[in-house]
C-alpha cells in the first residue's frame, strides 16, 4: 500500500511569509495630506504669548490657498477666533515650507474680519509674526526667530488603494506557486 504525505512549511517560513504581508503593506502606505501645526510667538510689548492651530498643509512646499488658522489664546484676548484665511505672502512665494513634518519657512498674511495674523520664519525677507486690529491690539515679536511650530500629532498613513492592491495580487500570487510547488513535493512512503 502506498502512503502519501503532504509536507508542510516549517513555521518559520510561515512567519516569514506573514512578515513579509506586512512590510509590503506598510511600503504601500503613504503620508497622509492634510498635516495641522501649533504656533506660538512671544509679543514684546506684553511679554505675554500669541498661541494658535494652523491646519491642512502638506508636506513640501505650501503655496498658501487652503490653510486656515485659529488664535487660542493672546495676552489680552484680542483676536481669539478661529477661521483666519489665508490671504498673501509677502514676495508671492510660499506660504510655508513643511520637511519632515516640521515648518520650516513661513511667509503668511491671514485675515479674518478686520483682524490680520502675520507669521514668518528665519530666512524669508518679509513678514514678522504679529496679531492686530486697527486701533484694538497689537503683538508682535522683535524678530523672526522667536516663533515656535510644532506638529499637531504624530503624521498618519493612509494606504494607496492602487499599491495595496498590487502587494494584495503579488502575495495571492506567491501563495498559490507555493501551493503548486508544494504538490509536487510529495512523499512517498512503501
Amino acid at each position: 500500500m502506498l502512503k502519501i504525505k503532504n509536507s508542510t512549511l516549517p513555521i518559520i517560513a510561515k512567519a516569514l511569509t506573514v512578515a513579509g504581508f506586512v512590510a509590503s503593506v506598510l511600503l504601500g502606505a503613504t503620508p497622509a495630506n492634510a498635516l495641522d501645526f501649533t504656533f506660538s510667538f512671544q509679543d514684546v510689548g506684553t511679554n505675554g504669548f500669541v498661541t494658535g492651530t494652523l491646519s491642512n498643509l502638506v508636506e513640501g512646499n505650501n503655496a498658501g490657498s487652503g490653510i486656515t488658522a485659529a488664535v487660542t489664546s493672546s495676552p489680552s484676548g484680542g483676536g481669539v477666533t478661529s477661521g483666519y484665511n489665508f490671504l498673501s505672502t509677502s514676495s508671492g512665494g510660499n506660504a510655508f515650507v513643511v520637511t519632515g513634518g516640521n515648518i520650516t519657512f513661513a511667509n503668511v498674511l491671514f485675515g479674518y474680519a478686520s483682524i490680520e495674523l502675520y507669521l514668518g520664519t528665519p530666512g524669508n525677507l518679509g513678514y514678522t509674526s504679529a496679531l492686530f486690529s486697527s486701533g484694538s491690539f497689537y503683538y508682535s515679536t522683535s524678530s523672526r526667530y522667536t516663533i515656535q511650530f510644532a506638529p499637531v500629532t504624530a503624521v498618519p498613513f493612509e494606504l494607496n488603494s492602487t499599491v495595496g492592491l498590487a502587494t494584495l495580487g503579488i502575495c495571492f500570487g506567491a501563495a498559490k506557486l507555493r501551493r503548486k510547488h508544494l504538490a509536487k513535493k510529495v512523499n512517498v512512503t512503501v
